[in-house]
């Protein structure tokens, strides 16, 4: 490896101001999910942001291509080759909300800090796979095996892009995603999301006005108020965090149903036993669900949501379980523990993903990682749900480094310049590697 390739430093320094202002002018892009319109499938945003991404491509002197306006890429290497190795991220991100410092769809540096809606979750990182491979290519290095790097347009809403794409084109022999953690990920805990309700038929359900907040699935919420029919109102704060940490937020919900149990009839016994059976837990004890295992740690609840409409209550949870659990097992443990009257819709499920770590391939990129890093590359697993789990043969490799939780979906969303110059070396040795 380190036979092959000049000093990375020099080819990075040559090149990184370029390289920003391509990450500034992508991010300038407010790739958020829309409704559905001519030839833009996810909205405007993410198709403004695909054609930037295959203009750009070109532009570095890539082959391209797309399929309906939901997946492109940028390809090298031989072109009649078969099979290739792919590389899957997405430029569609999460919308903003009030808790920015600085602007969201901007590019703004502070010291070694990147700050930006997308600056890793994933665009930043995804660009950083592009520009590794334009490095390479700038020498005049000759590929033996085709390489293709994919343009996704929907990760944040569902993966709905990916079934298209594979409609039309086959996957990758191997290949990675750039939108977890390192090193790489071979397992995936199971993810469920559920709606817990409870019709009132008591009459109860008129003591309460109103319950909002920031609600969303990808994050705890860390702002709720509720209303009472007798003009009584209370509202509070916390600490937001991304929905597979909730051990680094303050989550507001408990203590909306802590301030809620005093209440009469049905109502009141419901959040009863919210505030009993979840409190501020995010492992699910106290409904038995707390189950484990050693190679991805204990299941993790995430409560993100409490509604109350017309005659009906209802919260919502997340739940990222081991990989060694079933989604019926998760399920039946949870309905055994409910009150009568209370039902519960799955909203959406993945089960667990397990890929083999021992793949040539990963033991060789699991490597390179060790000798550019100097940290452990022993694959692990993830609670996230990462695009991965969208197309066959693809693992998880990076972007965030052992350390760094909580980031994405947030206000101030950050990349370290330095991280960002890294992941692109270690980026770059493996398409040496692995194609070369």
């Amino acid at each position: 490896m380190n036979e092959v390739r000049p000093d990375f430093q020099e080819l990075f320094d040559e090149h990184k101001y370029e390289f920003l202002g391509y990450l500034d002018e992508l991010l300038q892009i407010p790739s958020v999910n829309g409704n559905a319109t001519f030839e833009a499938p996810f909205g405007i945003g993410p198709k403004r942001a695909l054609e930037y991404m295959l203009a750009l491509s070109k532009k570095l002197g890539f082959r391209t291509g797309s399929v309906s306006n939901c997946v492109g890429w940028a390809e090298y290497g031989p072109e009649d080759a078969e099979e290739y190795f792919g590389v899957l991220g997405h430029i569609d991100v999460v919308d903003v909300e009030d808790d920015w410092s600085y602007p969201p769809f901007k590019l703004t540096q502070v010291d070694n800090m990147m700050y930006g809606r997308g600056a890793l979750d994933n665009k930043g990182p995804l660009m950083s796979t592009l520009f590794a491979l334009y490095l390479l290519k700038l020498q005049g290095i000759k590929l033996n095996k085709r390489v293709r790097i994919m343009f996704g347009t929907d990760e944040e809403s569902g993966s709905r892009d990916i079934p298209y794409y594979l409609k039309k084109q086959k996957p990758p022999y191997a290949g990675y995603t750039p939108d977890c953690k390192f090193p790489i990920v071979y397992g995936e805990r199971g993810l469920v999301d559920l709606t817990v309700s409870q019709t009132v038929d008591d009459g109860s359900s008129d003591q309460i006005e109103s319950i909002s907040g920031q609600f969303d699935r990808s994050y705890i919420p860390d702002y709720a108020k509720f209303q009472l029919s007798d003009g009584t109102w209370k509202e509070f704060t916390g600490k937001k965090a991304p929905s597979n940490a909730p051990d680094m937020a303050d989550n507001v919900l408990p203590k909306v149903a802590d301030n809620l149990v005093g209440l009469a009839g049905q109502t009141g016994d419901f959040f009863m036993w919210l505030s009993a059976k979840l409190s501020s837990q995010y492992d699910g004890k106290n409904l038995g669900l707390n189950f484990a295992d050693e190679a991805s740690g204990s299941l993790q609840l995430s409560l993100y949501k409490i509604e109350k409409k017309d005659n009906k209550l209802s919260f919502n949870i997340s739940m990222r379980y081991p990989i060694s659990i079933t989604e019926d097992k998760v399920i039946n443990q949870l309905k055994s523990q409910l009150n009568d009257g209370m039902s519960v819709t799955v909203n959406r499920s993945f089960p667990s993903k397990l890929s083999e770590k021992n793949q040539d391939y990963i033991k060789r990129f699991s490597n390179i990682y060790e000798e550019d890093t100097g940290l452990d590359g022993t694959p692990v697993t993830t609670t996230g749900a990462t695009y991965a789990r969208a197309m066959p043969n693809i693992v998880a490799f990076g972007p965030s480094f052992p350390g760094q939780k909580g980031i994405a979906h947030k206000g101030d969303e950050w990349l370290q310049f330095s991280d960002w110059q890294m992941m692109m070396e270690v980026y770059y040795d493996c398409f040496i590697n692995e194609l070369c």
